[in-house]
């Protein structure tokens, strides 16, 4: 009981909201905007490296890697505070090396983001509160270790809602800040770095999900009594008779979904309390300072909602600027969906990867430009690298580095310098200027990426499909973004709705739909819409769920799996002309005389006044649309993402259609694809465009502008309308005369 009651506390705790009205921070160098907050803060083009992951690198190369990281033109350097190194007894902290360190980058001029990390647990901690430590689904002990992330040990820290651990870290927490806030080179707090809950690898291994403790099954209890509010009710929705609420039993398989999917809602939720004390102390201490965290944005893949549970679009609520460890391109998407109108940073940037089995490549200038550039023109506002010096300590030794081991300048030294001379003069236009607003929206809902986890045991299927719509408007140029859950209740400015495997539904999201396809907007839904009810945790009767099968007029009549289907020679014929065989893939015949590959789910559909698109057979349709109030819906009795693997033209020859009687046009009007466009505006006034040829050879295209413009790098003039040719590899960023 006392633990329950220390935890009601804690997130009474939470809940209590400060405002401030503070001066605004003094940062260093160039390129800031200031935006409204609550403490008028002012935000800068970011342009830094980290530097110092405790105990490394060593202290005689400080001064002069710092001397050498202004002397290429950075304005940002990154420094680690570790739990387990800086709080070295529960009453001793140690900061010297951070003050050295400060005072240094100080002297060259070097704003500084000192990022907290916590999942490295001091020895002492466990000493003093053995409960501490975090359960694994096996019963097993997660015991203190090393990783090559996490090389000083101590990961992977403690269970965050164990109330001795909590007050720890809060004191660490308060200690730094009073401490460091002295120094007036630093300008920001990043108060977390990629959070996680379990290991990203425990996603291949359910029973070493996290955390089973006493203290966690105590804390979903009271979050479940809050949820359900009676056992009654919530017996009725796991589908179980409990007597009373002692009798509860921590999900441990995903098999039954609804607990699962309960027990993952609750692990985000801490997760984001957990993020709400942070970023609320470091306002409050040091309120003249820029608070924020950097996820590793959930692509269902290593960071998913199973073992990271972190809500990119929750905790970016509670960020005065929202940031981001980027590698791909669905990374920088989701980072910036979730962020939304906030500035948005590359917060750890990983163009030089690797280990000692696989040293880093040779990173050019044209690499750099590739890399960064699409950042910037999609409104990413700054990039930190990971990192400045190479790691010597572990695995990922000799990689990372923006430099030789001994400190020397590489290939990638030279490229970043040129990168910065040419970037810098317009760092305050960029800042200024915002990527046009969405016209399309795909849907991701953590509760239908959890839901795909239970049934699969993986995410490979779902993240199939997201990647490939992700993919076709990515290289054809669309604006585009992706919506969570809640989103979906302001989708003003979007046009065309894409849900991706869409099973698992909320009462809220269906009747969010419905409405939006009322009033105009058009849906594209793959198969078996709504087939599983969040609210009552059991499966439709009929699919569309939620009563959309009577409200729009569309009936899957008959489903089955790819698997079980019964395929003609002809169909078995069309399959191997696509390098594919029964299984998997389904053949769609389309009304073009295309042949549209669809993948693991079927369904044969049943709509009135509907235009069929496909069939698979003669007696029911499996592709149609349908007008739907004011708006359209286009439904798919399969999973077409995922089959565009094996037949990606007919793919985006249909995505194409869809968007052209949508009335949503690309960027570059042609379509072109593979040549990736995107401007940067600022009052409806142009001001940047970038070009980036994905082709195999030279692209010509043209583009609708006033004006003419001139390539930062390439030194290449456009003009509008007329042909600019674009050579393999090319990447560029054009500013309007």
């Amino acid at each position: 009981m006392k633990n329950t009651i220390c935890f009601i506390l804690f997130i009474c705790l939470l809940n209590n909201t400060n405002t401030f009205s503070q001066s605004p921070s003094s940062n260093q160098g160039v390129g800031k905007v200031t935006l409204t907050t609550d403490r008028n803060l002012s935000f800068p083009f970011l342009w830094g490296a980290q530097y110092y992951r405790a105990p490394t690198p060593s202290r005689e190369n400080w001064d002069a890697d710092l001397k050498r990281m202004s002397e290429l033109g950075f304005t940002d350097v990154k420094f680690w505070l570790q739990w387990r190194w800086n709080h070295v007894a529960p009453d001793k902290f140690y900061f010297d090396d951070i003050d050295e360190l400060m005072n240094i980058a100080e002297k060259y001029n070097l704003r500084v983001t000192i990022n907290v990390i916590c999942n490295v647990a001091p020895v002492w901690l466990y000493n003093k509160y053995p409960d501490a430590m975090q359960i694994r689904n096996d019963g097993h002990s997660c015991e203190s270790e090393t990783t090559q992330a996490r090389q000083i040990g101590g990961n992977p820290g403690p269970c965050l809602i164990n109330p001795g651990a909590f007050n720890e870290r809060q004191k660490f927490f308060r200690e730094a800040i009073l401490h460091l806030k002295k120094h007036k080179n630093l300008a920001f707090w990043d108060v977390w770095s990629e959070p996680g809950f379990s290991h990203t690898s425990d996603v291949n291994d359910i029973s070493k999900l996290r955390c089973y403790c006493p203290h966690c099954k105590k804390a979903f209890t009271a979050w479940l009594k809050e949820k359900y509010t009676t056992i009654e009710k919530l017996n009725d929705v796991w589908g179980r008779n409990y007597s009373n609420w002692d009798e509860l039993e921590l999900p441990r398989s995903a098999s039954t979904i609804k607990d699962f999917v309960d027990w993952c809602d609750f692990h985000s939720y801490v997760m984001t309390r957990e993020a709400k004390w942070r970023l609320e102390m470091t306002k409050e201490l040091d309120p003249k300072r820029v608070s924020y965290l950097h996820v590793t944005p959930n692509t269902a893949t290593a960071f998913n909602p199973v073992t990271t549970c972190v809500n990119d679009f929750e905790v970016a609520k509670l960020c005065d600027v929202f940031a981001a460890s980027m590698g791909n391109n669905q990374r920088v998407i989701q980072m910036l969906s979730a962020g939304e109108a906030k500035i948005c940073y590359a917060a750890e940037n990983f163009i030089n990867g690797g280990s000692i089995a696989y040293h880093q490549s040779v990173v050019t200038l044209n690499d750099l430009l590739n890399d960064l550039l699409p950042q910037m023109a999609m409104g990413i506002k700054g990039f930190l690298f990971w990192q400045y010096r190479p790691e010597l300590l572990g695995i990922e030794a000799p990689a990372w580095g923006l430099v030789n081991p001994d400190g020397s300048d590489r290939v990638v030294t030279k490229a970043v310098e040129s990168f910065w001379k040419t970037i810098k003069p317009y760092t305050e236009l960029l800042l200024k200027s915002s990527a046009d607003k969405p016209d399309v929206a795909i849907w991701k809902s953590m509760k239908n990426e959890v839901f795909n986890y239970s049934t699969f045991g993986n995410f490979k299927s779902y993240t199939s499909s997201i990647t490939a719509y992700t993919n076709f408007l990515s290289n054809h140029s669309y604006n585009f973004c992706y919506v969570n859950s809640e989103k979906l209740d302001n989708l003003n400015n979007i046009k065309v709705l894409i849900m991706p495997t869409c099973y698992y539904l909320t009462q809220q999201e269906a009747d969010a739909i419905d409405s939006w396809v009322n009033k105009g907007g058009v849906l594209l839904s793959e198969a078996h819409l709504g087939g599983y009810n969040d609210n009552t945790g059991r499966h439709s009767y009929v699919v569309p769920g939620f009563g959309l099968d009577k409200k729009w007029g569309i009936k899957e009549v008959e489903t089955s799996s790819t698997y079980l289907l019964k395929f003609s020679d002809k169909q078995e014929k069309q399959l191997k002309d696509f390098d594919a065989k029964g299984g998997l893939y389904v053949p769609i015949n389309m009304k073009d005389s295309s042949i549209l590959l669809g993948a693991w789910r079927f369904a044969k559909l049943q709509a009135s006044d509907a235009n069929v698109l496909g069939r698979f057979s003669d007696d029911y349709p499996s592709i149609i649309s349908k007008k739907i109030g004011d708006g359209k819906v286009y439904y798919c009795g399969t999973n077409i993402g995922e089959g565009s693997e094996k037949n990606n033209k007919s793919f985006n020859t249909f995505l194409s259609k869809v968007m052209q009687e949508s009335r949503v046009e690309p960027v570059l009007k042609s379509n072109v694809e593979k040549v990736w466009v995107k401007t940067l505006s600022e009052n409806g006034k142009l001001n940047f465009i970038v070009f980036r040829n994905l082709q195999d050879n030279q692209a010509t295209v043209s583009l609708q502008f006033k004006g003419k413009a001139k390539g930062l790098f390439s030194g290449l003039s456009i003009e509008a309308n007329k042909d600019i040719i674009l050579p393999k590899g090319f990447c560029d960023i054009f500013v309007l005369n």
